[in-house]
């Protein structure tokens, strides 16, 4: 069984919504703010990321699907 890490931009979300709230009581509005805005900015990344792998696999598979045999083998004495 093999392990994959996690994605970075999964990791900094996470790690965003773990800071913001454990300091949230020491945060001005301003601060909140911002941090919201991080999260959301991550999250729309990670959204597009995911997008774009799926649309890249299935551009790739309906490529694989598309293309016919254009190198057909000939028999060994050219017929």
């Amino acid at each position: 069984m093999t392990h994959s890490s996690p994605m970075p931009i999964a990791v900094a979300l996470d790690m965003a919504k773990r800071l913001r709230h454990e300091l949230i009581r020491h945060m001005t509005p301003e601060q909140q703010r911002d941090f919201m805005r991080l999260e959301n900015l991550l999250t729309e990344a990670n959204k597009n990321h995911q997008a774009a792998i799926l649309k890249a696999k299935q551009e790739s598979a309906t490529k694989a699907a598309v293309q016919p045999a254009t190198h057909t083998r000939k028999s060994f004495w050219g017929r």
